[in-house]
């Protein structure tokens, strides 16, 4: 007769040693549910932290202007194919809204760019001088855009750093260079210092050309969206009303939608924060299905050793030994697979985490998680090995002796 929890589980683990490739093969379902779990969710928090991070670094004072009419509650569902943004928009505002400092119109398409035979598709945006100011950008050489540039449509292009090396080996041989855009030859004045990288994407790989010269090159009358900046950190919420103001006197109405970063940053890390949890949700029922394994093992395990049930109870087990030994057996299985899930989800969160996304887990943020994982592999070996035991428990004495 068992004694206490400790022996119960003692004698799960030799019961689970006799049958050994069984007890692997059943534990690795839970090691991959649990790992599974660590991996995404740690992997999920690392991405969101360092999404919402890079765009925090554009400035507590920053606002974005989206053409179209967001629906209630929902910041980006702006209506498609509204192209209601212009660049006598970005003048009213800079004309009128006193709480702004700077407003810069975006205009962005993909092309191929090429300069001396060697040729690069990039990112090529059309922009006022203001988006230096608003960006707060650095020149490595050169100059940025003009007033003059804009109103004469001249052809000349600001590169970033990364793509005036592929075409000109440097920044310096590309100064007063020439680079060939969608079939128009532009001057080279200006090559901007490093930006890094925002959501895997490379703001060094891009040009930047007069927003008046990229609406004639490109056959377009609109603006992408506005950037905005206020004038400092306490005039944000002021310089909305205001721009949201300015817009529908010259619209007519409100067929835009003005984000502050606050806003911007909100509803995206509500996005990814959806999209962690519908991953550590596919996660989960991987180790649902290690526990449905559990319990076919289990079951299995049950009808192997009907007789040896009826050897415990004839020499005096209560069900409630027996009940207690078989949900050990199930505890065991979930608490070991647990065990190593835990080291592989780890792993696999450090080499996501820190190599691939140069986001490094913090323990902070890990150990719930891990405990999380854990908790959970130990109530699936619970609650898969309920009964199976019950099962075991309820046998007769007498029909399991006879059992052969």
């Amino acid at each position: 007769m068992i004694v206490g929890l400790g022996e119960a589980f003692l004698v799960a683990l030799e019961a689970l040693r006799t049958n050994p490739l069984r007890s692997v093969l059943t534990t690795l379902g839970v090691v991959i549910g649990v790992a599974a779990v660590i991996a995404l969710v740690s992997t999920g928090q690392a991405a969101r932290s360092r999404v919402v991070g890079e765009f925090a670094s554009l400035g507590p004072d920053l606002l974005w202007v989206l053409p179209g009419k967001a629906e209630q509650g929902q910041q980006f569902a702006t209506q498609e194919g509204r192209f209601t943004l212009t660049d006598s928009d970005a003048h009213a505002i800079r004309r009128e809204a006193r709480a702004v400092s700077g407003v810069a119109p975006w205009l962005q398409t993909s092309v191929e760019v090429a300069a001396g035979g060697r040729r690069e598709v990039t990112t090529v945006i059309g922009t006022t001088p203001d988006y230096l100011q608003v960006r707060a950008l650095q020149l490595e050489v050169g100059r940025f855009l003009s007033e003059g540039d804009g109103q004469r449509r001249k052809r000349v292009v600001v590169l970033g750093p990364v793509l005036a090396r592929q075409l000109f080996r440097t920044s310096e041989l590309a100064l007063g260079g020439r680079v060939v855009i969608n079939g128009r030859a532009f001057e080279v004045v200006g090559v901007l210092r490093p930006q890094g990288q925002v959501l895997g994407v490379d703001l060094d790989d891009r040009a930047y050309i007069p927003f008046s010269t990229a609406q004639l090159l490109f056959s377009v009358n609109y603006a992408s969206f506005l950037f905005v900046k206020a004038q400092d950190t306490a005039s944000v919420l002021r310089a909305k009303r205001e721009v949201e103001r300015v817009l529908r006197r010259e619209h007519g109405e409100e067929d835009f939608t003005v984000l502050t970063q606050s806003q911007f940053l909100g509803a995206l890390d509500a996005i990814l924060r959806v999209l962690t949890l519908a991953l550590s949700s596919i996660a989960a029922i991987s180790l649902l299905v290690g526990g449905i394994g559990i319990m076919n093992i289990m079951l299995v395990s049950v009808t192997e050793r009907t007789r040896e049930i009826g050897i415990r109870k004839a020499v005096g087990a209560k069900r409630a030994d027996i009940l207690t030994q078989f949900l050990m057996e199930a505890v065991a299985v979930s608490l070991v697979g647990g065990i190593l899930g835990m080291g592989v989800g780890l792993g696999a969160s450090w080499v996501i985490s820190g190599r691939l996304l140069n986001q490094p887990l913090s323990a902070v943020s890990a150990v719930p998680v891990v405990v999380l994982a854990f908790s959970f592999s130990v109530l699936v070996g619970v609650v898969f090995g309920v009964y199976p035991a019950w099962r075991a428990a309820r046998l007769d004495p007498i029909q399991a002796l006879r059992y052969e």
